[in-house]
């Protein structure tokens, strides 16, 4: 599986290790899980698009981070393409910095995914 991350991605994570020390660990553990969970049937992932046509979800989930000892205040936003079998990073927040995903980052991410197409 192969595993991209959009620039404001790399700044979210810059600005991030800064505060949580164990995050690039912790986003290591997750990609080695990730390719084995099935999307549809598990509560943990919430799909906020599907393209059934194009094989494309982007799905928001909870990053469980040893620093911040469980806590499940991170999130993560990803999209994973079922025909490149290739997941990229959009977004990643702390939820008491942020409240909601930024809906305008994904929709560019979209739009450069559909142009490329």
């Amino acid at each position: 599986m192969n595993f991209n991350y959009l620039d404001d991605f790399l700044k979210d994570l810059k600005r991030l290790k800064k505060k949580i020390p164990s995050l690039e660990g912790d986003l290591k553990n997750f990609k080695k899980f990730i390719p084995a969970v099935d999307f549809d049937n598990n509560k943990r992932f919430i799909i906020l698009t599907s393209d059934d046509q194009k094989g494309l979800k982007v799905v928001k989930t909870r990053l469980m981070v040893r620093s911040l000892k469980g806590s499940s205040k991170t999130r993560l936003i990803f999209s994973f393409c079922i025909r490149e079998n290739s997941i990229d990073f959009i977004e990643i927040y702390l939820k008491n910095e942020k409240s909601r995903e930024d809906f305008k980052r994904i929709e560019n991410y979209l739009h450069s995914f559909y142009l490329g197409w």
